[in-house]
């Protein structure tokens, strides 16, 4: 009799451990958007790597918190950490917007350092600074939810997972775009972007314990792209060396696109395009509940472009979100 107790006790303790079903959570989900029912699972977001597209996941957390879902942790690489990291820091969106759209080019000169390139041409240090002020100088431990940031040591191509210590310098890592930024470093590892292996770290926000996962992937293709063909087809012939310009911007011409692009900007637009077909083969194989891709439409070094980003970001995940709410 006692070990009949024993077994329907334990049972029970599995039966009450034992993980929402696919389908069930899913209903759980579009109920707590209509507003039918109080949310009682974990929702976990991966915000993906981009640089200044990833000013889309602040739209993306705007149509997120409207539609009444409450975010339970955050993991992120590259850009996608910067953002997460702030808001897990108890930053508004009003606060994150208000820091993306009056960032000037001026803003981004006082930013840069650069330095002799051995590793990279900017040295990072007031950009660590920048983030440790916005932060508030916090750790991972103390934030307002679990939080993670991916980045990966060049040398032994391993991926490392930060979710303890200083948040302005694991997102400093994360987001060391190889090349354009002086990697950091951790003893013997030279760690650099970790969208470099996860851009949209599904992978990690599922570790950390959510039950529903959503991806934002910020370096989606458009419709346009996608519908290409496999092959585009040149003439040998017609190739010719690239030229190098340098001229001062025309008046009604961003100074960031006059010579484009630079040796900066083609080491960035090449890493750029490796994360988003990494990004595309991670979503398929990781199957997260809920995707929101995002196509911004702009480059990858464009910081001051962030309304459009943010904008376009909160588009695509509010028209996501209302095609789950409908019954």
């Amino acid at each position: 009799m006692h070990r009949l107790l024993i077994i329907v006790a334990l049972s029970s303790i599995v039966m009450a451990q034992s993980p929402i079903n696919s389908q069930e959570l899913e209903h759980k989900f579009q109920q707590v958007l209509r507003g039918e029912t109080e949310q009682d699972f974990k929702l976990g977001l991966a915000l993906g790597a981009g640089a200044a597209k990833g000013f889309a996941h602040i739209g993306a957390l705007r149509a997120i918190e409207e539609a009444g879902l409450r975010v339970d942790m955050i993991a992120g690489s590259s850009m996608g950490s910067i953002i997460g990291g702030g808001y897990a820091a108890g930053l508004t969106l009003d606060e994150l917007s208000d820091v993306a759209l009056k960032t000037n080019w001026l803003d981004v000169l006082n930013l840069i350092d650069p330095v002799f390139p051995t590793r990279g041409f900017i040295d990072g240090r007031k950009i660590t600074t920048f983030l440790d002020d916005l932060f508030g100088n916090r750790d991972i431990e103390d934030l307002n939810m679990p939080f993670a940031a991916t980045t990966v040591d060049i040398l032994n191509g391993k991926l490392y997972v930060i979710k303890a210590g200083k948040l302005s310098k694991a997102v400093r890592s994360s987001s060391s775009i190889p090349i354009v930024f002086n990697p950091m470093a951790e003893g013997e590892k030279i760690l650099v972007d970790g969208g470099m292996m996860d851009p949209v770290p599904i992978d990690i926000v599922r570790s950390l314990g959510a039950d529903y996962i959503i991806a934002v992937n910020v370096l989606a293709l458009s419709n346009s792209e996608k519908r290409r063909s496999s092959f585009n087809y040149l003439n040998g012939s017609d190739i010719e060396n690239s030229k190098s310009t340098w001229r001062i911007p025309r008046g009604d011409q961003p100074w960031y696109t006059a010579g484009q692009p630079n040796l900066a900007e083609i080491a960035h637009e090449t890493v750029i395009l490796s994360m988003a077909l990494i990004a595309a083969n991670q979503i398929e194989l990781q199957q997260p509940n809920l995707v929101v891709d995002v196509n911004t439409g702009l480059a990858a070094w464009n910081f001051l472009e962030a309304e459009i980003a943010m904008e376009r970001g909160y588009i695509e995940t509010k028209k996501i979100l209302d095609q789950r709410r409908a019954p």
